[in-house]
């Protein structure tokens, strides 16, 4: 029998208590709006320590599935428990693999992309991108979600300004996995060279090239920009 068959990976503890709650949700046991168990509960529970409660709520809060209210406590999302079979999302976070992939990804289009970007972008588009970089700019000192969805709405917007429809629904297709990967990266980026002021500059090189019909320019100002995110992100892997 010439069967492949793939090596077994040991999980980590937290990806572990992940795998289980993400279960409960979808054989119906918590519901989306359901108030979780406290930490401690969850630690006797688990029978884990609390720092793998901690990580596994931490990660599960990334991907968009529990939402925390300050005094209340820590809360399922209202999201279709059935669709995070497919989510990408887990695998982002779980898998170095396919972070890497997904990386991969977004230089195949978005390089290309840039370079069309630059010879036709409107106005009004390069007012969008100059919008994403004043958001970017004004939030040095948050490092939460505006700079982040300033950050994701400069990259779509460029999408947008190459007027490819294939290009743009692209995009669209990978855009909340995208998100996700943002958001779940950002924190290991600036344990590394990265600071809110240079993720801006890097950004701004790729605004002044599109600005100037440099699509050569623009081309390898975001090679550079994705290769440079790309390898501190490795780094933390």
């Amino acid at each position: 029998m010439h069967v492949e068959l793939k090596p077994i990976k040991t999980k980590k503890i937290y990806e572990e208590i992940i795998d289980q709650i993400r279960q409960l949700l979808i054989d119906g046991y918590i519901k989306p709006g359901d108030k979780l168990p406290s930490e401690r509960e969850l630690v006797e529970s688990f029978k884990v320590s609390r720092s793998s409660i901690r990580e596994a709520l931490s990660a599960l809060e990334m991907m968009g599935v529990l939402e925390v209210r300050t005094g209340e406590g820590t809360f399922i999302k209202h999201i279709q428990p059935e669709s995070m079979m497919a989510s990408l999302a887990w695998s982002l976070y779980l898998d170095k693999g396919s972070i890497l992939e997904m990386l991969e990804v977004r230089k195949m289009i978005e390089v290309q992309a840039v370079g069309y970007a630059a010879e036709r972008a409107t106005d009004k588009e390069i007012y969008q991108l100059t919008q994403a970089l004043e958001k970017m700019k004004n939030n040095f000192s948050n490092m939460g979600t505006v700079s982040e969805k300033a950050d994701m709405m400069f990259h779509y917007t460029i999408a947008v300004a190459t007027h490819n429809k294939i290009t743009i629904r692209l995009m669209d297709a990978i855009s909340d996995n995208l998100q996700h990967l943002i958001h779940a990266t950002r924190p290991k980026l600036y344990e590394g060279k990265y600071t809110p002021e240079l993720l801006y500059k890097e950004h701004e090189k790729i605004y002044i090239a599109i600005k100037y019909r440099d699509s050569d320019e623009a081309r390898f100002q975001m090679l550079e920009h994705l290769n440079g995110v790309e390898k501190e992100i490795s780094k933390c892997l």
